[in-house]
């Protein structure tokens, strides 16, 4: 396993290569030009954009939620705004564990909503990726295990069955039998959440849908500042960046997101402005609200799961 100072100093190295790159690329006379003669008719339909694809991701995962157990698409959107803000603070995967909490309800049951919604655009996003960039085989391993889960998720339980019996027999009681019941809850809840047909198909839409919102507001937010870029720029941007924020471990994925639009869509100063922009946009902001969001939570502004 890989300490967390290694982490640490691979995040620390990440966003200085990432920052003394795009530095690199930024005339500031050419900066100050762009950022004067801005179109905010184009930067305020970006926001827009970025609105739609919050609205449309919460009420995703709230489709797959309902499933499972009651829910509320206020208590949703509001942990889906809080999670912005707690990958910010947390590495991505705790950030995720712990917005869940704020939905209220049996916490595996939910976990295993915003799992399946989540399959749901990491299958959209590697399937544009294998089509317009050429993935590695890397890439379609993935793709196909996560297919294999949608459709053969017994199978996965059952094997994690096994393993757990395995430590069982080897005298570990306490902590199998807890994670054997942690074990059912997700599974259940994962067969529950696909159990609509037309949910199911319809979070798949919304997932297109929202990743469409994302490359759209690329070229959008590249129009503000006289910038023109094209769908597949905008796509590669996009994905590059995705990767690039994923494994770079900076929190928010700060800088390594900005260098991987860079360098999809092109470098120059006008592109290094648009990334830092859209990213801000569709992303940043969005930590801010959810910050509010979450510690307004935090002080008592709640509701019980059940009904709203």
């Amino acid at each position: 396993m890989v300490s967390e100072k290694v982490k640490r100093l691979f995040s620390i190295f990440a966003f200085l290569i990432s920052i003394t790159y795009l530095y690199i690329q930024v005339d500031f006379g050419e900066l100050r030009v762009a950022l004067q003669t801005a179109s905010l008719e184009y930067l305020l339909l970006a926001f827009v954009l970025a609105l739609l694809t919050v609205f449309i991701s919460s009420l995703r995962w709230y489709l797959f939620l309902n499933q499972v157990q009651e829910a509320s698409f206020k208590k949703t959107l509001r942990a889906y705004l809080s999670g912005y803000y707690l990958i910010s603070i947390l590495p991505p995967t705790l950030g995720h564990m712990a917005k869940v909490k704020l939905v209220g309800g049996d916490y595996f049951r939910a976990l295993s909503s915003l799992a399946m919604s989540l399959v749901a655009e990491i299958i959209i996003v590697l399937s544009f990726a294998l089509i317009f960039i050429g993935f590695t085989k890397i890439g379609v391993l993935i793709l196909l295990f996560l297919l294999l889960i949608l459709v053969y998720e017994k199978g996965i339980y059952n094997l994690a069955n096994s393993f757990l019996n395995l430590l069982e027999k080897g005298g570990i009681r306490e902590i199998t039998s807890t994670l054997r019941s942690y074990s059912e809850r997700l599974y259940h809840g994962w067969t529950k959440a696909k159990e609509d047909r037309a949910v199911f198909g319809v979070s798949f839409l919304l997932s297109f849908f929202t990743f469409l919102l994302q490359i759209l507001g690329i070229i959008i937010v590249g129009k503000a500042f006289e910038l023109s870029i094209n769908l597949g720029q905008a796509l590669k941007g996009f994905i590059i960046s995705t990767i690039f924020a994923s494994i770079s471990g900076i929190p928010a994925g700060v800088g390594a997101n900005e260098f991987g639009l860079v360098l999809g869509i092109g470098s120059s100063t006008k592109s290094a402005i648009t990334a830092f922009t859209y990213k801000f946009i569709f992303q940043y902001v969005w930590a801010i609200v959810g910050a509010m969001v979450f510690y307004s939570i935090l002080g008592g502004g709640n509701e019980n799961s059940a009904g709203e």
